[in-house]
């Protein structure tokens, strides 16, 4: 597997696609930061529509609880005044109350918890009430929460102001709301699927007033902070968790500064560019308009490249094997460097061609004359075999005729190998297994040895091919072996006809060749020369194997002899060695014949 992927990874596709993801690569981030750079402009401008539709819903509580204010300090001041008429105040109140409907409870109470002038309940004692000994023990502007008012008997929130009377705390003037939950807007898109949850309350952290109920109070409060921590600070918005770990946006607004304020929740929805768009489609448009990139791109290298590239591979690969040209197809979108290489890739194999042509016809020149010169110098030999058969035909002296009929019979051999070059041979490659099966096959033939019987040739050559330097000096050491072979054999014990085999084995390693030459003997041969014989016939077959750089061995046994000659063929890829420089034929010595 990883062996197959460094593979793919060295394709030119691999790497185009790869070069253009790293060089898209800074779109797509460029694309993903813009998107959180808007998706947290879209979280700034949900904290501002939280915050506007927070102060929008405390309006009405706001506005109540300002008009208490002022009604409970309006009070204050006349307290002196009325103490000193005797508190005739019941009937003027409880007008202000009929002229005031957010209001509920209007009065005076004393610091013995007596309500000494109010819009109701007058002279009732509140004394035991928590709200008045919290009103005494700790003396100053205040708005409580009672979920049973002492007057009203129902939920209601109070505002108090301290009464001073010469320099002492003298008691203090109430100011009572209905309790109503608060109301929040309507009309905005975001509303109908995410509601707006309210919460009022004061400077101490106690809850006034909600919009929901109080069993879901601690889903739209922050987990992290108390409602006492965010008391005495301005307008704010911040995203946190509740108390079951969903996150929820926040907006703070103060009502009455220090005493009052506004907290509204709502459900936190990371939202990207519009509406109903989530976190994850947003962040998969730049994810997207990445990939897409990659694709025009990578189609257009495709298209361009890639393509035009590999069909000029295929036209090389179909020129390489079948030497065909294929024109290119006119595509006025290829690039004008495909173009242009395609150009000279078609001059290229123009000329190749060209050059083919002339280097064949070259070669086939110096085949055919070759081929000639064989010919020429195969005429000349059988002149020469003529001359000498004249000669011998004129001839008296039995000695001189058996000396030029050996000599004929040498020349003979010369001719048939040049015969069989320019037949089996081309300019460069001699095939050495049809050239040795012509000349074995046309000496027994033509062979006079004065037996009739006639002569059962055992013939296997190997198909190989060698240099014409090594050839000459093989075919010529083979005709001397068939010569003798010829000469000297006879019918073996239980036999009646003589036998010769002659065999070429050249699949030994592939570089080398060994020749067999094995004649059977009668029972009664003729004296045959051995190793160190110094006939003339045994010289130039030492001679000939010695230009090949090879060795000759024999081996005599009752009935056969054989000769075998191994040597080394010389490889085609091989520096070929000049003919000048193999072993000259050293002349016979006459004196050791």
């Amino acid at each position: 597997m990883i062996n197959t992927f460094r593979e793919r990874s060295r394709s030119l596709t691999f790497r185009i696609a790869g070069l253009l993801a790293i060089a898209l690569l800074p779109v797509g981030i460029i694309s993903v930061a813009t998107t959180y750079q808007l998706l947290d402009r879209a979280d700034r401008d949900l904290a501002q529509t939280l915050l506007a539709l927070t102060s929008d819903a405390a309006a009405e509580q706001e506005a109540a609880i300002r008009t208490a204010t002022g009604v409970a300090k309006s009070l204050v001041t006349m307290v002196p005044v009325m103490r000193e008429a005797g508190y005739p105040c019941e009937e003027p109140l409880s007008a202000l109350l009929r002229d005031t409907p957010e209001l509920s409870f209007i009065g005076y109470v004393a610091r013995d918890g007596t309500v000494m002038c109010g819009s109701s309940a007058q002279g009732q004692s509140l004394a035991e009430r928590p709200l008045h000994r919290e009103f005494i023990d700790n003396p100053g502007p205040r708005v409580k929460f009672a979920i049973r008012g002492s007057i009203s008997q129902t939920s209601v929130i109070v505002v108090s102001l301290p009464v001073i009377t010469g320099g002492d705390y003298d008691g203090y003037v109430v100011a009572s709301l209905p309790h109503r939950g608060l109301t929040t807007p309507t009309g905005a898109d975001d509303l109908k699927n995410r509601p707006l949850e309210l919460i009022t309350f004061n400077g101490d952290g106690e809850v006034l007033t909600t919009s929901s109920d109080a069993t879901d109070l601690a889903d739209n409060l922050p987990a992290d902070r108390s409602l006492r921590a965010l008391t005495g600070g301005s307008e704010v918005a911040f995203i946190a968790e509740n108390a079951n770990n969903e996150r929820r946006v926040f907006a703070l607004v103060p009502i009455v500064s220090g005493q009052v304020y506004a907290l509204g929740s709502w459900e936190y929805r990371r939202n990207a560019i519009g509406n109903g768009m989530s976190f994850s489609t947003s962040m998969l448009f730049p994810l997207l308009m990445w990939l897409v990139s990659l694709a025009v791109a990578f189609y257009a290298v495709q298209r361009m490249v890639i393509k035009p590239t590999r069909n000029l591979r295929a036209r090389m690969l179909q020129f390489m094997r079948s030497r065909k040209l294929v024109e290119p197809r006119r595509d006025r979108g290829l690039p004008t460097e495909i173009r242009d290489m395609e150009e000279t890739w078609m001059r290229l194999a123009e000329n190749i061609l060209h050059d083919e042509a002339e280097l064949y016809d070259t070669i086939h020149q110096r085949t055919v004359l070759l081929k000639e010169v064989h010919h020429r110098v195969k005429n000349n030999l059988q002149l020469i075999v003529s001359i000498l058969g004249m000669k011998i035909r004129k001839s008296r002296n039995p000695a001189i005729k058996d000396s030029l009929t050996d000599i004929r019979q040498r020349v003979m051999s010369i001719a048939r190998v040049h015969q069989n070059l320019y037949e089996t041979s081309t300019a460069e490659r001699v095939r050495m297994g049809e050239l040795l099966e012509a000349i074995v096959s046309q000496m027994v033939s033509s062979s006079h040895t004065g037996d009739t019987r006639d002569v059962i040739l055992d013939a296997s050559y190997d198909d190989c091919e060698v240099y014409p330097d090594q050839a000459v000096p093989l075919s010529l050491a083979i005709s001397e072996l068939v010569t003798n072979a010829l000469k000297h054999m006879g019918p073996a014990e239980g036999e009646t006809r003589p036998r010769v085999a002659v065999s070429l084995d050249c699949k030994a390693g592939g570089n080398r060749g060994v020749v067999v030459v094995r004649n059977t003997i009668s029972a009664e041969p003729a004296e045959i020369e051995d190793n160190i014989s110094t006939g003339l016939g045994e010289q130039l077959v030492r001679a000939f194997v010695s230009q090949m750089e090879g060795r000759v061995s024999r081996e005599m046994t009752d009935d056969s002899y054989t000769v075998t000659i191994d040597f080394p063929i010389q490889a085609f890829d091989d520096t070929i060695v000049p003919s000048d420089h193999l072993h000259p034929v050293q002349p016979a010595d006459r004196s050791r014949e």
